[in-house]
């Protein structure tokens, strides 16, 4: 009789070890790159180079923040997601309102991007910016 519950007990364990082995163990999600702070950019446009400047928030993926250009000020909304940053923003120039919508690849350190840039009524542009 016990040598029957000592092997029942012990197909048990097996079978919970079996099952365990089989059950990935979750990996946490990697933390995503802060790039909050202030930012220099470069904008290349068809009708010449800008430098603007860029205060970027983050709250996890969500991006908020500030442009500051040739136009005044506009507040950016977007995400971060791995290493793949979009942000848009409305400025309006001599009264005239305009979308800007970014798009990028942070470098691994979070210390530069670049990207392209869709800007109404002027058309696509490249973009770089660098951490100051």
């Amino acid at each position: 009789m016990r040598a029957r519950t000592l092997l029942a007990a012990i197909a048990v364990l097996a079978t919970a070890v079996a099952i365990s082995a089989q059950t990935p163990t979750p990996t946490p999600s990697p933390k995503p790159l802060d790039i909050a702070g202030q930012w220099t950019m470069t904008l290349e446009l068809s009708i010449g180079t800008a430098t603007p400047a860029l205060e970027i928030k983050q709250a996890g993926e969500k991006i908020t923040g500030t442009y500051t250009g040739r136009y005044g000020s506009a507040p950016i909304q977007g995400t971060l997601k791995g290493r793949a940053l979009e942000f848009s923003c409305e400025i309006n120039a001599d009264g005239q309102t305009a979308a800007m919508n970014f798009s990028a690849e942070v470098a691994a350190d979070a210390q530069t991007m670049k990207g392209q840039a869709t800007i109404e009524g002027l058309g696509d542009a490249t973009w770089s910016a660098k951490r100051k």
